[in-house]
């Protein structure tokens, strides 16, 4: 059984995944407990989350959330007022990768903040909360279509700053466990996703209430291919991580 991200950057994984029956769709949160406790043996996860667990996870080539430029479902928002010194900003707990991605782009940029965790995932619910936010899927999405003031694009302004693709999320498998059968039909779902691009357009348009072109558009975005720029941007994120969070590479 693999577990694989419900939000909708993974709607064509879904559809071109060759063994429904073999497969659960959760959030990266649920994922992972999943994994760690033996109900699932191997699925996608956040990046962060992989780094934290790499004793008991194995990373595998296979399956990953990246894109080479903009990103579109990972937005800095605000109020109307520009990036300052002392900038407070609410993130959702439901990311860990991208709040870590932000801060390396605060932290280059020499930008002092505090951050505030908040349970909100919509925008305007957050930026009740403090003058910036930080609004990730498919929230993000929808901010992005409804004219909230945008500060930067967290996918774009990474890969400007360091030349690196980002990876928001990786297949791993627990350590000593075999998923062959599981990566083999998630790599078959990699090469014939964009046949089912138009399907989930259409269908995710109608369910954030968006228009298709934007959907069109970040579906153009969004990479599944495990290369070696991955691997090179992951090795990157790797070291941020232990920056920011003294997790051990």
């Amino acid at each position: 059984m693999i577990g694989l991200i419900n939000f909708t950057h993974s709607c064509p994984l879904h559809r071109a995944y060759p063994d429904p029956a073999g497969m659960v769709l959760d959030s990266p949160r649920g994922i992972i407990s999943s994994i760690l406790d033996g109900s699932i043996a191997c699925g996608t996860v956040s990046l962060l989350e992989y780094f934290s667990h790499r004793d008991v996870l194995e990373l595998e080539n296979s399956a990953v959330i990246s894109s080479r430029g903009p990103v579109i479902s990972t937005l800095l928002v605000s109020r109307g007022t520009l990036p300052h010194k002392g900038m407070e900003i609410a993130v959702t707990r439901h990311t860990r990768t991208t709040e870590m991605y932000l801060k390396h782009i605060l932290r280059s940029e020499g930008i002092e903040y505090e951050t505030k965790p908040s349970n909100s995932t919509e925008a305007q619910d957050l930026l009740n909360e403090a003058e910036f936010a930080l609004v990730i899927g498919d929230e993000a999405l929808r901010a992005f279509s409804s004219g909230f003031r945008i500060i930067w694009d967290i996918g774009y302004e990474f890969n400007r700053i360091s030349s690196h693709a980002p990876v928001f999320a990786v297949t791993v498998k627990r350590k000593g466990v075999d998923c062959s059968r599981e990566i083999g039909n998630l790599n078959s779902a990699i090469i014939h996703a964009h046949e089912f691009r138009d399907e989930c357009t259409a269908e995710s348009a109608r369910k954030l209430g968006i228009s298709s072109a934007i959907m069109k558009r970040y579906y153009s975005l969004v990479r599944y291919e495990f290369t070696t720029e991955t691997l090179k941007s992951i090795e990157f994120a790797s070291s941020i991580a232990h920056e920011l969070y003294g997790i051990e590479s």
